[in-house]
């Protein structure tokens, strides 16, 4: 059994769409949750798949934080470790390894994200269970009115806000420090991109080897794309 609790969650709502060169239908909640099991049974994870809002007016990345608060508040997972529907796993790395490396020795760290070109992805994420900072953090995000990349923007300024204040008070004296409960993790441990998105927006790209390939920006409407994606659930059975 694994020395960690981890609870894999993931929320797969797509709604048809005409215009799509591949389909009216989405197929990545047959896809991605395929492989997200997969991935979750070969190391003892649990994985939870949503497939209703808690949020049905809004776009599916509001639920997001909020299915990952109650899975904090409720299960005795020591993690909870979030996964977009359009992310799938490419390798076999244990969870507790990765996440071994990525607190270094740290025991404060409550929150792990991939930083990228544009400051985070929240595509792919981890909070530690039964936390009370972290479900304070998530209702701070969840009141944050900045929401030009939807939860990511949120999420981000809750980050970087976290410390502002305090230098604001203390003047040029002092310099920003990041909140010490969180660790940025780099894109090819978590969560690379794919081109359109990796050249576009100057961020890593995707190698073999890697954890998890995103497909941020590269939407299943598009062949290519789609292409893509089946090449990666078919990766991830070969290893």
């Amino acid at each position: 059994s694994p020395a960690l609790r981890i609870e894999i969650h993931s929320i797969c709502v797509y709604k048809d769409d005409p215009t799509s060169n591949t389909g009216f239908t989405c197929p990545l909640p047959q896809m991605a949750p395929a492989n997200h099991r997969a991935y979750a049974s070969l190391h003892g994870y649990d994985y939870r798949l949503h497939t209703s809002l808690v949020f049905p007016d809004r776009e599916a990345h509001y639920s997001k934080y909020m299915v990952v608060a109650e899975a904090v508040a409720r299960s005795e997972a020591d993690w909870v470790f979030y996964v977009d529907c359009d992310a799938f796993f490419t390798s076999k790395l244990r969870l507790e390894d990765l996440f071994a490396a990525a607190v270094a020795g740290r025991s404060d760290v409550q929150f792990m994200v991939t930083e990228d070109s544009g400051g985070i992805n929240t595509g792919v994420f981890a909070a530690r269970g039964r936390s009370q900072w972290m479900l304070d953090f998530i209702h701070r995000v969840a009141q944050n009115p900045y929401t030009v990349a939807w939860d990511q923007s949120q999420i981000f300024w809750e980050l970087v806000n976290g410390d502002i204040t305090g230098v604001l008070k203390a003047g040029a004296g002092r310099d920003f420090q990041h909140i010490p409960q969180v660790a940025y993790i780099h894109q090819s441990q978590f969560n690379a991109f794919v081109k359109p998105a990796s050249t576009d927006w100057l961020a890593y790209e995707w190698q073999v080897g890697d954890f998890i390939r995103h497909f941020a920006g590269c939407p299943w409407q598009e062949k290519p794309c789609l292409d893509m994606m089946h090449e990666t659930v078919a990766h991830f059975q070969r290893l």
